[in-house]
């Protein structure tokens, strides 16, 4: 087969890949190659099958873009989507412009559902389809793996391995932003916002979450992280970061334009989580310490402004937010500052 060499490239290619919006592009970007379809859309679906977002991959010419949208608004995309679902499996059909439309559903996880779908000038041979549900179950497996590897076992939030890689991401943003040099997106192809987003990192922790553990057992101490999990999932937005540090504590990395907006959005965890009967345990509070991340920062200086902010909290009252750079304006607390000629590596 002549083009066997070129389809092993392209699966080396997409197994060496351990971001999964990395993934999702060259898995799009691949099948555009092989196949030159008239447009790909990769559609994330909640559990209701209400579409939460779409990744849609178009060849112009010799141009290619990549456009992230909410619904689109096609009709018949929404019903070929209905009908793979139905049949579990992938639906063909033809379009009114003579254009063909496939749907293959890609995953079927119980907060997520994917599915690609593809047009056409051309009806996809039965040897197309193959490859294409190939290249999907290549990419189904690594999805997989990838959520295993980078989430909690317990909460199913992002684990400690993943901190790190985010913060450089965001940190290099902010040093791009701040130079002025304002990049395209490469996957996207979209334009940075002309306003400088602000990013805000806040550390929660339990309160008294050992005589919790000591008092009820590590079983509904266990049910409380889970639960807590669940709640800053409700809470916070779907482009937020939320960490399970390891323990009680927690780490969530938010946008927002201005100071109010990052206390507003912590308070109202910290009120619901207030609020929230947990079974077996009376109540259940956090404390919370928030820095902003500003560029040239270091990953770990951000968290030592954080975890002295939330030590403050700690100390004066629990159940409360509490920001690192409020703290030291006012005198409550001494600057963190790095020491003369440090130089940290990630």
């Amino acid at each position: 087969m002549s083009t066997t060499p070129h389809l092993l490239d392209r699966l080396a290619s997409l197994t060496s890949i351990r971001d999964v919006e990395i993934l999702e592009f060259s898995l799009l970007k691949t099948l555009n190659e092989m196949f030159r379809p008239e447009q790909l859309l990769l559609l994330k679906l909640d559990a209701f099958g209400q579409r939460t977002s779409t990744l849609r991959y178009v060849s112009e010419g010799n141009a290619l873009t990549t456009v992230s949208s909410q619904h689109p608004g096609q009709p018949e995309i929404d019903s070929a989507l209905r009908m793979a679902q139905r049949i579990n499996g992938t639906y063909h059909t033809q379009l009114a412009n003579g254009h063909f439309l496939s749907a293959y559903p890609v995953l079927d996880m119980r907060m997520l559902n994917i599915c690609l779908v593809t047009q056409s000038r051309q009806m996809a041979t039965p040897q197309d389809a193959r490859l294409i549900q190939g290249f999907l179950q290549v990419y189904r497996n690594f999805c997989v793996l990838l959520e295993d590897a980078q989430h909690d076992q317990l909460t199913g939030l992002l684990n400690r391995k993943t901190f790190d890689a985010n913060m450089q991401r965001l940190i290099a943003m902010s040093e791009a932003l701040r130079s002025g040099s304002r990049p395209q997106d490469e996957r996207r192809n979209q334009p940075q916002p002309h306003q400088t987003p602000l990013h805000w990192l806040c550390m929660v922790d339990i309160d008294h979450f050992k005589s919790i553990n000591d008092r009820f057992g590590h079983i509904y101490g266990d049910e409380v992280l889970v639960w807590l999990g669940q709640l800053m999932r409700e809470t916070f937005r779907e482009e937020d970061l939320i960490f399970r540090f390891g323990g009680e504590e927690f780490v969530v990395i938010t946008e927002n334009m201005a100071l109010a907006g990052a206390r507003t959005a912590f308070e109202r965890f910290r009120e619901k989580v207030a609020e929230f009967r947990f079974p077996q345990i009376p109540q259940v509070t956090v404390s919370c310490g928030a820095v902003l991340i500003t560029p040239g920062t270091f990953a770990h200086m951000l968290l030592d402004q954080a975890d002295q902010a939330l030590y403050y909290a700690k100390r004066n009252g629990r159940n409360q937010v509490c920001f690192y750079e409020e703290l030291v304006e006012s005198g409550a607390i001494q600057p963190i500052e790095p020491a003369s000629g440090e130089i940290d590596l990630f």
